[in-house]
């Protein structure tokens, strides 16, 4: 079985560089060609998915549409995508929609630090959700429903899930994953270290846009009796932000948390790929295991790419800005003003 974890396209915020967590950030125009790209390749190269699971913001929606409609011929497919709130990105708080860099450097303290300790008790600050509320919102998108989709799954013939969310988030989300494997049950393929001089599973690196960490799960003979019960589905279909937000409240938050501080180095990490362990601090309280770990017990994992963009071979942006821009659906693209009308 093939799990892959994916990170969005291009968005107009990515470009201008801002802060956009829970933000519904809409797809550059060069966003858009990462998807039919990223669509294309998983095609070509991969088996048909079976399950996709996706934040429901926009550009993580687009992009898992792309993978459907390229192999399905259908977006929007309610038995393959799953959109959950639990995979939404980072709340950014009162930081959300500023700048990278509008903060001033303060050498004792992170940007966001210093920010905030100068204004925690403005009238509705609110702080960056905190990491352990992340690792809260993983463990129950894992255990609700990756892993119950994955034991139904094992029997089928070369089984492929895709998991699409945002950079910071799957950095959370692979370590909760790594935590709920049988210990040394972990290898990583040689061409992985083969082009990485040094790599720490638990922070392989950062996902750049459609950036795709790949895994191979070998599951152990099907005991239906060790098979942990699955939980109700958290999935939704809204576009609604009110909605989302109100999905994210329900996690706890810490205003005195400094797990999930985007300090100085991290102020470009939509822009570019960091190590993970630059984003967020993992959480330090270990996931409940009392049911999750069971089906996974005896199975090897491989670890087979990190961050792979081989999908986007010969894609360019295109100039004069276009390819920064909002994407619009009614713009035509130069190769459709020399093509013929079909007759």
């Amino acid at each position: 079985m093939l799990v892959l974890f994916i990170r969005h396209a291009e968005t107009v915020d990515n470009v201008a560089g801002v802060y956009a967590g829970v933000t519904d950030s809409e797809l550059t125009n060069h966003g858009v060609q990462q998807t039919r790209y990223l669509a294309t390749w998983l095609t070509e190269n991969r088996p048909a998915v079976q399950k996709i699971f996706a934040s429901p913001l926009q550009r993580t929606r687009r992009t898992a549409n792309a993978i459907l409609k390229a192999q399905k011929g259908r977006p929007d497919d309610d038995e393959i995508l799953v959109k959950s709130p639990l995979l939404i990105e980072q709340d950014f708080g009162s930081y959300e929609n500023t700048s990278f860099y509008k903060l001033p450097p303060d050498p004792q303290k992170t940007r966001r630090a210093a920010h905030a300790e100068r204004h925690k008790d403005d009238p509705g600050f609110k702080d960056v959700e905190s990491a352990e509320s992340m690792a809260q919102r993983c463990d129950q998108f894992l255990d609700g429903l990756l892993l119950p989709t994955i034991f139904t799954l094992r029997s089928n013939d070369r089984p492929m899930v895709i998991v699409v969310s945002h950079g910071i988030l799957l950095s959370h989300l692979w370590r909760r994953f790594l935590l709920r494997l049988p210990k040394k049950s972990i290898t990583i393929a040689p061409e992985v270290t083969a082009a990485r001089s040094r790599i720490v599973l638990e922070h392989p690196g950062g996902w750049s846009n459609t950036g795709i960490l790949e895994v191979k799960l070998a599951l152990p003979a099907l005991d239906t009796q060790a098979l942990p019960a699955t939980t109700p589905d958290h999935g939704v279909d809204t576009q609604d932000r009110g909605s989302m937000a109100a999905a994210l409240s329900t996690q706890p938050t810490s205003s005195s948390d400094t797990g999930s501080v985007i300090n100085a180095d991290e102020d470009s990490f939509f822009q570019r790929s960091i190590p993970v362990e630059a984003a967020v601090q993992t959480a330090t309280k270990p996931p409940d295991l009392s049911k999750s770990h069971i089906g996974l017990q005896g199975s090897t994992v491989t670890l087979l790419t990190v961050n792979g963009q081989e999908h986007l071979k010969g894609l360019k942006r295109a100039r004069g800005g276009i390819g920064s821009a909002k994407y619009d659906e009614g713009q035509k693209s130069l190769d459709s003003f020399f093509k013929r009308a079909k007759k």
